[in-house]
Parts: C-alpha cells; sequence; structure tokens
C-alpha cells in the first residue's frame, strides 16, 4: 500500500514539475515576443500593429498603437488591414479548388481562357500554365507591378492583364522562379472566365464565407469604420498616405481582414481547425514547386514560400504601399504567427521570422536589420537640397539688391557667353533625361510607379532637384547678363556650384564601381550613368581648376599691379623708408605662394565636398555610426587646427627673416663692389646671407616636422576609424547588417586619401594666410601721397625764364638720432645759366638736388618757377638728371624714338658712343654692358631726347677720361647753355668752375657763397 502511494506521490510530483516547467517556458516565450514586438515597433517607426500567436494549442491576439495617428485611435483585434502580398494565399485556395471541382487543369494554357493574352519570349511566342502563374515560373518580369493600372472601374482586373499583352519575358516559362504580383491578376481573370462571375462576389461566396471568415473581403472593407488608416515612411517618421486604388490587383494584394479573421485562417494552415473539404484544398497550397531551383532558402508554393532550411516553415511576406503583413507557421510543431502593420515598413517580415525563430526555440536575429534606409537617404539629401536653395535664394537676393543698386551692369550675350550656355543646357538636358529614367533603370518602374511605393521624401527629393535645378540655372543666367563688377566674385559662386557637383559626381563614380556586381540594374542604364557621373565630374574639375587657375593668376597680376600702382604713388621721399626687403618677399615669394595655392584650393574644395557626399552616403546606411564617424574625424580637425595655431608663430617668423634675407640678397647685389674690397667683409657678409636662409630653412623645417606629426597621428586616428567600423560597430550598433559594415570600410577607406589632402592643405593654408596678409600689410602701409594719372600726358616743356628757392628747409627724420638739417637755402638761376652746387661727402649737395628735383618735399619755404609757386610733381617734370649713383634703364621710356632717329644717331656720335650702342626701335638700347663712364655718357643721352628745360648732373663727369671731362665743361655744358638751358651741376671738378655763372658752395646744409679766394685756397692744397 505504501509503495503504491509512493509511486502515485512520484507520479504527481512529476506532473506538477511539468506544468510548472510548461508555465516557465509559455512566461519565456510570452515575454520573449513582447521584448522584440516593443523593439521594431519603435525601431521601424510602425504606427500600429496587430499580432496573432498560435504556440502549443494556446492562441494570443494583441494590438499595438494606433488605427489612426491624428486621433489617437487604438488598434484592437477587429481593426481590419490590407493583406498585401499574403492575399496570395486566399486566391491560390481559390484555383485549387476549382482544380478540384474540375474546371481547371494546372497544366492549362493561360490563352484557353484568354485568347488575346500573347507573350513573348526572345521574339518567339510561347504560353504559360496556370501552375506557372501560381509558382511564379511564368517568365513574366517582377517589375510588371509598375504596369498595374490605378482604377477602380468594372473592368479594371481586365486592363490589367491586357497591360501584359506583347510583353517580353525575363526567362521561359516553366524554367526559373521569379516573383510576379501580376501572376495572381491572371489567375483571378481566369477565375472570372471560368466562373462567370466576379473575382469578388467568387472569394466572398466560395472562399470567406464557407471558412467562417465574416470580417475578410477582397477591396472594400467589410466595415469602414474598422479600417486602419495607411501609412508610409516620410522624412524619418510615418506619415498617412492614402494610396491609389487598384482594384486589377485585388487578387494578389488588396485583401482585407483582421487579426480574429487571420487567427482563424492561420489554424486552418496549421491543420488545428477543421473545415470540411477544404482541408485538402489548403494542403494542396503548401505543395511546392521542386521543378525549379529554389529562390534563396525557400520553394514557392501556392501563395507560400516553403523553407528549405530545416526548419519545417511555412510563411509569406506582404507589403503595399502603405500596409504590411507576415503570416508564417510550422503546421507540425503547431507554432505560427500573423502580423498585420498599417505602414509599408521592411521591418514587419523581419519580425515575423524573428518570431518564428523564437517559437521554434532560437535565438532572434540581432545582427541582421532591414535595409530600410531609403527613406533616410532622401530625407538627408532632401534637407541638404533644401539648404543648397535657400544659399541660391540668399544669393540671388544679393544679386538683385545689387541690380536694383547699379552695383551689378548689364552686359549683352556674346559667343563665348552663348557657348558657355549651350554646354551648360546640354549638361542639364542629360542630367534630367538620367533623372527621367531613374525609376526605370533602378527598378523598371514608371514614375507614377515610384513614387507610389516610395518614402514620402523621394516625391520631395526630385521636387527639390528639380527646384535646385532650375533656381540655380536662372541665377546663373541673371548674373550671367548682370555679373559682378569684381571679376574675381563673378566667377566664385560658379567655381563653389561646380566643385560641389564634381565632388559629389566623384563619390557617385565610386558607388557605382563599388556597387555595378553586385547590381540588378541593367548594363546599359549603369554604363549610361556611369558616363554622365564621369562627364559631370571631368567637366566640373575642369571648370573648376582651369577657373581657378584664371581667378588665381588674375588676383596675382592685380595684386602686383596695386602694388605697383601705390609705389608709383607714393614719393621719393617716402619710398626711400620702405624697406626693400619687404617689397622683393612681396613681389617674389609671397605673390608666388598665392600663386601657386591654385592647385591645393582646387584638391580642397573638391575634396571637402566629396567627404560630404560621402558622409551623406554613410549615413543613410547608418546614422549614428556615421555620427560618431564624424565625431572622430572633426575631433582629428581640431588636433590640425591646435597644431596649426602653436606653429603659426613659426611661419610668420620664417617669412620675417625671408624678409631679412631679400635684404641681405639686394645689399650682395647693389654693394658688391664694397664688399669685395676686402675678404673680410665677403666673408662676415656670407655669414649673414648664410645665417638668415638656415634661420628659415629652420623654423619652417620645425613647422613642417610639426605638422609631419600631427599627420601620422591623423593617419593613425584614420586606421583607427576603420578598427572601430570593423570591430566596434558590431558590439555598439548590433543592428547594422555585415554588408551595411563592409560598405563603411569601404567608402572609409576611399576617404583616407581625401581627408587625407584636406589635412595636408593646413600648412599651405597657413602660408597662404600670412603671405596674404603680408601683402595687405605692405598695401596699407605704402604711402600712395601722389596722384598718378591713368594715362600718358603730353609734356609742357615751354622754356622757363627761373628757378627761384626761397628760404627752404629740410630736416631729416631720425628718431633718437641728431637731425641733419638742410637750409634755410636761398637761391636764383635764370635759363642760359649754370650752376655749380660743390662741398665736401655728407654736406647736404644730394639733399638739395632732390629738393631742387621735387624728390623732397621742403620742411619750410618755396620754390619758384618764373615768380609762381611750384609743387614737387610740377618741379620734376621740368629736370631731366644724371643721379649719382644713377640707374640705367634697357629702355628708353616716355620718348618717340620713331620720330627722333636723326636725332639719337647724332648725340650718339657727339658722345661717342655710335660704334658701342645702337637704339632699337622697340626703344631699347642694344646693350647696356659699358664701362661706368659710357653708361653715364648713355644717361646724358637721355636729358638730350627728354630736352627738358632744367639739366641737373651730379658728379656727372667723375667717371670720365680727362680728354672727354674736359669735352663735357668746355664744349657740352655751353652748348646746352647757347640752346636755353638751365644747367645745375654738383661737381668737385675746380678746374671748370669758370665754366659756371654761379658757384655755391654746401657746408654742414647751409649754402655759401663761392669766392675768388676759395679758389686760390683750392688750388694751393692741390698743389
Amino acid at each position: 500500500m505504501m509503495k503504491k502511494i509512493a509511486i502515485e506521490i512520484f507520479f504527481m510530483v512529476i506532473f506538477l514539475l511539468h506544468q510548472g516547467l510548461l508555465l516557465g517556458s509559455t512566461e519565456q516565450w510570452k515575454g520573449d515576443i513582447e521584448k522584440e514586438v516593443q523593439f521594431i515597433l519603435k525601431e521601424g517607426e510602425i504606427p500600429g500593429m496587430s499580432l496573432v500567436v498560435i504556440y502549443g494549442g494556446e492562441v494570443v491576439i494583441k494590438s499595438y498603437g494606433y488605427a489612426d495617428l491624428e486621433s489617437r485611435k487604438k488598434l484592437t483585434e477587429e481593426t481590419l488591414f490590407q493583406l498585401a502580398s499574403c492575399s496570395k494565399a486566399f486566391t491560390a485556395l481559390a484555383v485549387a479548388k476549382l482544380q478540384k471541382d474540375g474546371y481547371l487543369n494546372p497544366e492549362s494554357k493561360v490563352s484557353e481562357f484568354l485568347p488575346w493574352f500573347v507573350v513573348y519570349y526572345k521574339g518567339k511566342k510561347v504560353d504559360i500554365t496556370i501552375s506557372q502563374l501560381l509558382h511564379h515560373t511564368s517568365g513574366i518580369p517582377w517589375n510588371t507591378i509598375a504596369k498595374i493600372p490605378e482604377s477602380n472601374a468594372q473592368d479594371a482586373l481586365e486592363r490589367t492583364v491586357k497591360t501584359l499583352i506583347g510583353i517580353k519575358l525575363h526567362r521561359y516559362p516553366g524554367k526559373q522562379y521569379e516573383y510576379a504580383t501580376i501572376n495572381y491578376d491572371i489567375l483571378a481573370l481566369i477565375i472570372e472566365k471560368v466562373t462567370g462571375e466576379t473575382f469578388e462576389t467568387y472569394m466572398q461566396e466560395e472562399i470567406f464565407n464557407p471558412l467562417g471568415l465574416n470580417s475578410t473581403s477582397v477591396g472594400i472593407p467589410s466595415d469602414s469604420s474598422f479600417m486602419a488608416k495607411g501609412y508610409k515612411l516620410g522624412f524619418f517618421r510615418p506619415r498617412e498616405y492614402h494610396a491609389p486604388i487598384y482594384k486589377g490587383n485585388n487578387a494578389a494584394g488588396y485583401i482585407v481582414s483582421n487579426a480574429n479573421d487571420m487567427s482563424e485562417w492561420l489554424k486552418m494552415q496549421m491543420q488545428m481547425r477543421e473545415v470540411q473539404m477544404y482541408d485538402d484544398l489548403i494542403k494542396m497550397t503548401h505543395q511546392r514547386d521542386e521543378s525549379v531551383a529554389p529562390m534563396g532558402m525557400s520553394w514557392y508554393a501556392g501563395g507560400w514560400q516553403v523553407s528549405i532550411s530545416g526548419d519545417g516553415v511555412v510563411y509569406h511576406e506582404g507589403m503595399n504601399p502603405n500596409f504590411t503583413s507576415f503570416v508564417g507557421f510550422n503546421a507540425k510543431k503547431k507554432y505560427g504567427v500573423v502580423l498585420l502593420a498599417n505602414s509599408n515598413s521592411n521591418f514587419t517580415s523581419h519580425l515575423g521570422h524573428n518570431i518564428l525563430r523564437i517559437l521554434d526555440g532560437r535565438e532572434a536575429f540581432r545582427d541582421i536589420m532591414p535595409d530600410d534606409h531609403n527613406d533616410n537617404s532622401y530625407s538627408l539629401v532632401s534637407l541638404f537640397l533644401g539648404f543648397f536653395i535657400l544659399s541660391v535664394l540668399v544669393f540671388l537676393a544679393y544679386a538683385l539688391i545689387q541690380i536694383f543698386k547699379g552695383k551689378r551692369v548689364f552686359e549683352p550675350l556674346n559667343p563665348s557667353k552663348g557657348k558657355e550656355i549651350l554646354i551648360s543646357l546640354t549638361l542639364i538636358a542629360l542630367f534630367l533625361y538620367g533623372l527621367y529614367k531613374l525609376p526605370n533603370a533602378m527598378a523598371g518602374f514608371t514614375w507614377e510607379a515610384a513614387l507610389v511605393w516610395s518614402p514620402f521624401s523621394f516625391f520631395v527629393l526630385i521636387l527639390l532637384i528639380l527646384a535646385s535645378v532650375a533656381i540655380t540655372y536662372v541665377v546663373y543666367l541673371i548674373t550671367l547678363v548682370f555679373p559682378d563688377t569684381n571679376k574675381h566674385k563673378r566667377v566664385l559662386p560658379k567655381v563653389l556650384l561646380l566643385s560641389a557637383l564634381s565632388g559629389i559626381a566623384n563619390m557617385v563614380l565610386i558607388l557605382l564601381i563599388t556597387q555595378a556586381l553586385n547590381s540588378s540594374i541593367e548594363l546599359k542604364f549603369l554604363v549610361f550613368y556611369f558616363v554622365l557621373t564621369l562627364a559631370l565630374y571631368l567637366v566640373g574639375r575642369r571648370f573648376v581648376q582651369v577657373s581657378l587657375i584664371k581667378l588665381t593668376r588674375g588676383l596675382i597680376y592685380d595684386l602686383r599691379v596695386q602694388l605697383t600702382e601705390k609705389i608709383f604713388k607714393t614719393s621719393y621721399q617716402r619710398f626711400e623708408k620702405i624697406d626693400r626687403g619687404r617689397v622683393y618677399t612681396a613681389y617674389n615669394d609671397d605673390l608666388g605662394t598665392i600663386g601657386d595655392s591654385v592647385n591645393m584650393f582646387v584638391m580642397l574644395v573638391t575634396n571637402i565636398f566629396t567627404a560630404i557626399a560621402a558622409f551623406i552616403y554613410l549615413a543613410t546606411m547608418a546614422f549614428w555610426a556615421t555620427a560618431l564617424m564624424v565625431f572622430l574625424i572633426l575631433s582629428l580637425t581640431s588636433l590640425y587646427y591646435i597644431v596649426s595655431r602653436s606653429t603659426a608663430h613659426l611661419f610668420e617668423e620664417a617669412r620675417d627673416t625671408r624678409t631679412v634675407f631679400m635684404r641681405l640678397l639686394n645689399g650682395m647685389v647693389d654693394g658688391f663692389k664694397e664688399i669685395s674690397l676686402h675678404v673680410n667683409k665677403k666673408l662676415l657678409y656670407k655669414d649673414d646671407v648664410a645665417g638668415s636662409a638656415n634661420a628659415y630653412r629652420q623654423k619652417v623645417t620645425l613647422a613642417s616636422i610639426r605638422y609631419v606629426n600631427a599627420s601620422l597621428i591623423g593617419e593613425t586616428v584614420l586606421v583607427l576609424i576603420l578598427g572601430t567600423a570593423a570591430f566596434a560597430f558590431p558590439l555598439f550598433f548590433p543592428e547594422i547588417e555585415v554588408y551595411t559594415i563592409t560598405g563603411f570600410i569601404i567608402v572609409l577607406l576611399y576617404l583616407i586619401g581625401p581627408v587625407n589632402a584636406i589635412l595636408a592643405s593646413v600648412p599651405a593654408i597657413m602660408r597662404l594666410r600670412i603671405a596674404w596678409n603680408r601683402v595687405q600689410d605692405l598695401l596699407k602701409e605704402i604711402p600712395a601721397n601722389c596722384e598718378l594719372p591713368h594715362e600718358q600726358k603730353p609734356r609742357n616743356l615751354t622754356r622757363l625764364n627761373s628757378i627761384k628757392v626761397k628760404n627752404i628747409r629740410f630736416r631729416y627724420d631720425n628718431e633718437g638720432e641728431h637731425q641733419f638739417e638742410v637750409g634755410p637755402i636761398n637761391l636764383e638761376v635764370t635759363k642760359g645759366e649754370i650752376l655749380f652746387i660743390i662741398g665736401g661727402n655728407g654736406s647736404g649737395k644730394t639733399t638739395l638736388s632732390k629738393l631742387l628735383t621735387g624728390l623732397y618735399e621742403p620742411d619750410e619755404g618755396m620754390i619758384y618757377i618764373d615768380e609762381k609757386e611750384a609743387s614737387s610733381a610740377e618741379l620734376g617734370e621740368l629736370f631731366s638728371t644724371v643721379f649719382n649713383p644713377f640707374y640705367l634703364f634697357e629702355k628708353l621710356y616716355a620718348i618717340d624714338v620713331s620720330q627722333k632717329g636723326n636725332e639719337i644717331q647724332k648725340y650718339l656720335d657727339l658722345l661717342d658712343l655710335s660704334e658701342k650702342v645702337k637704339v632699337r626701335e622697340d626703344g631699347t638700347f642694344s646693350t647696356i654692358n659699358l664701362s661706368g663712364g659710357q653708361r653715364k655718357r648713355l644717361a646724358l643721352l637721355l636729358c638730350y631726347l627728354e630736352d627738358s628745360p632744367i639739366y641737373l648732373f651730379d658728379e656727372w663727369a667723375a667717371d670720365q677720361d680727362p680728354e672727354y671731362r674736359k669735352f663735357f665743361y668746355r664744349t657740352l655744358l655751353p652748348r646746352m647753355k647757347e640752346e636755353g638751358k638751365l644747367i645745375i651741376a654738383i661737381t668737385h671738378d675746380d678746374h671748370y668752375f669758370d665754366v659756371a655763372d654761379h658757384v655755391v658752395k654746401m657746408d654742414q646744409g647751409k649754402m655759401e657763397k663761392y669766392t675768388v679766394e676759395d679758389q686760390n685756397v683750392a688750388e694751393v692744397g692741390l698743389s
């Protein structure tokens, strides 16, 4: 007895343990499914979803979210949804019933029921059977879904099928699987022909009613008040969408049902509910077609896909423009799921498969997520285009304001502008054609179908693209006929625009190349878009490079002219104070640096836009992962900025050292005679030049090494970014698919080049900024205190009577030193007189000559010409001079040699130079490589040819041999006097003082009259 009781207790414990384990197991799968549903609803932005789960005899029906987001109307078990492609299983069941009833034969030809139905394969007419339609082996292309006409007419079904008349099949019928939704519309029309009833009526009376699916209908909901509103994505969230009515596609995608009816339907599929003769028909629809190769991991049956992965699952997915569905089950293990969602999200089918895995005791997929990036792509590009259009409109407003204010003047079209317009119109036409063919190229769709099936953001994107092209072209035309007066500014908008397009095209080229192998796009379209993108890239790149070359070279020319004009507008007195080293460095180094920046700018602008396009593309694949990449890149850029700040002073110091170096070079050239006298001077000066060059080398080298260090750190960071994408993404972003990470890595590998190029341009930009600032600083510091006429004016060579100097004073402004002063000077010389100015070195002779010629302005007093006050500019026009030292130009400026040929030859003979020098027709000397004395004679030739009323000679005869010195004093000066010239000569040749009408002596800045006693003293000293 005790033994019996013990056995009973044992079995009772086993039973209780089994029930507890079962209860725990039940609660486990429910919790896992609930967690998965909540995750997918959030991730997929799905407004509402009905869920049916059958597991171990238990039926769970739950509803999530809203049937109407606006009114916040919640979903219930009775909420109606379009079943999308899950409708095909019902149509297949109807075909199976007609087969059983003897009305249809699986091998019957479509043409037996529809004689006008004619299709072709490789140019030959072929037949399609009922079985091939059921199993999607008809060869009809999948993209024929785009041919389904929008219609609610009575004959919509027949019109839909007739769109296939004469179509070219992708494959020979019965040879290969290719899903084409319109196959089931053909079946529906055959059902109508066989039964004599509409498809909708037959389904209601022969399928739904007998099966007890009281809320299920075709096309039109049984009770519209229970119908959920449909949504599709647009700009990162679901938006209500009233899809077109496709009555002709009811059989393939527009059966309407709810969770209650679909739970019953699922039971029937799983043989958990007997429905008399329909049980065998349902089994018929599960029979897969093994006469063709499977598609992926499944074979197709009648409205069902049968898995061949060993899990025994039968399933089908459905997607309409604003609804999705999923039905899947394992009849042997007695589990199944139905999902009905009022959104066109790919996440619905993903969730369905994951729930099946959970019910089968496996883990849900975490490393694979639906590729639902289209809305992200379209939205991000739309936002970018919106910003672009706003920028263009701002620029347009700016241009219109300038036109209104008269700052932009109308310029009529010319052949050059006409050519530019023709090229731009050609490119736009090709672009618009490419845009027009895009749906056909990508999916074989029409634009109507593409807009229906794509997110709202796609429609907005297309509008923005067209608006961008239109607005940009309008602005382009306006600025073409109303260009900016600044020739440099007028080209910048086009340069920026085409740089952006070129950079984007560069990125698109890479994407086309990397995706070409796995693309389903026809080769002709791939080639067309590749050539179009390549042409856009090359045309844009060439325009940018050519424009920047012209812009930069034009800018350099303008800066050189501007520097030159400011220098020539500066009086000699002020020009003397400008550091020659700064002038040389500005002209040579700084402007050269600016000129050499053109290639850097081309690459920088193109690479920036290439990187922007790449990151926009990456953001469409995985936004937060891209945000992390951008953060790392910005961190790297910040590093470069910090290095730039810390290194800027080195470039600045190097530039200052360069100025010193140029100053020393100038001294070496001008003072080589003096340096050459003593070897120690040479050595010391050489050391200064080498030291300056070495200081420049050290500072530039140190700055460059710092950038090399930063560059290496940058490359390390880029490699770490690649490592992050490869190793960290799967951990931080488990929802990102492996192929998405692979795409990330490919794009990032390509981006290493552009990003490194951008970073490498930082030191070049730094040097450019320094060069630009130094040129601008020099421009500001050049006094430009004289007016310079825009064109040459005829010289007034009227013979003057006298020049009078009255109480002029001049002081040198030397801070911290004794100020040397000249004056007061009082002096008067008339035409036909010769004035000699004598005095020792540093006595003020040269300063006086500069005052007399207007090169210096007196601090006090005035100079009069014929009793009239004369300005410095007026004085200079009256003089022809030979200073000491003097500079001999190779060209005779402001002298018309064509009119003075005989005169030139006469003076060359007079000066004994006719055998040494010729004056060419272009006004240049045949040579100036002469002795010092001969060069001074050439300078005297210029004085003769200029024929000014006053001649000033500073130690002219000092370099002449005794014979010619005598000729100058005894012959040339008297002749000049006879011609009425007023001659002023600075001289030490006391033997010829008798030639002068006046002799004055300068001593410590004061003028003294030279007397006979002075002459005698001088002679005694000489003896």
